[in-house]
């Protein structure tokens, strides 16, 4: 009698997990599936984003960085608050830009950035630090082209230039300031 009572006590156990599981899985069906995000709504978002890119030495070549990346699914655009840009050239001098947004347009041959932004070229031996301000730019890397359709300003420690917008050709290393332009220079005391 006691070996017959004993096989009850698993097999009870084994209906209970049975009885459970089904149940779990009926829930688990019920509920609706996850959504999909909408065009409007960000599909990823990373908070302080930092990137390095380096060269095959493993020498830094540029730094991106943010307090926040949003990449929307729908339009493939990405989305940056806050971006920190950091370019790093012996020769040239260290590049720095930073503005209170951009955006990506979705095969990366657009970066516009918007809010104050600054740009600022470190200074290197026989050249002084250089300052570039506007309230929008527009990069296109893969063609060394840099747009700013309103307002900029240029000054360095011997000249403040002003502009209706600026075009630059990096390739050519060509400016072109149109609009109202003002310029004043005041050559080095030394």
């Amino acid at each position: 009698m006691i070996a017959r009572d004993s096989l009850w006590l698993p097999l009870l156990i084994l209906l209970l997990l049975a009885a459970l599981s089904f149940w779990i899985e009926q829930s688990v069906r019920r509920q609706p599936a996850g959504q999909q995000a909408t065009p409007s709504e960000p599909e990823g978002i990373m908070e302080n984003f930092d990137a390095l890119r380096t060269d095959v030495d493993g020498n830094p070549h540029y730094r991106l960085s943010a307090q926040r990346l949003k990449h929307y699914s729908g339009s493939k655009r990405t989305e940056l608050e806050a971006p920190r840009f950091a370019q790093y050239d012996a020769q040239a001098g260290e590049i720095r830009a930073r503005a209170h947004g951009a955006t990506i347009s979705p095969d990366g041959a657009e970066v516009a950035l918007q809010g104050d932004v600054v740009v600022e070229r470190a200074a290197t031996p026989g050249q002084s630090r250089m300052t570039l301000r506007t309230a929008r730019l527009l990069v296109f890397p893969d063609r060394d082209l840099i747009r700013a359709p309103g307002a900029v300003e240029l000054s360095d420690a011997g000249m403040r230039v002003q502009a209706g917008a600026m075009d630059y050709d990096a390739r050519r290393r060509v400016i072109k300031l149109t609009g109202r332009v003002q310029a004043r220079y005041a050559p080095n005391k030394g």
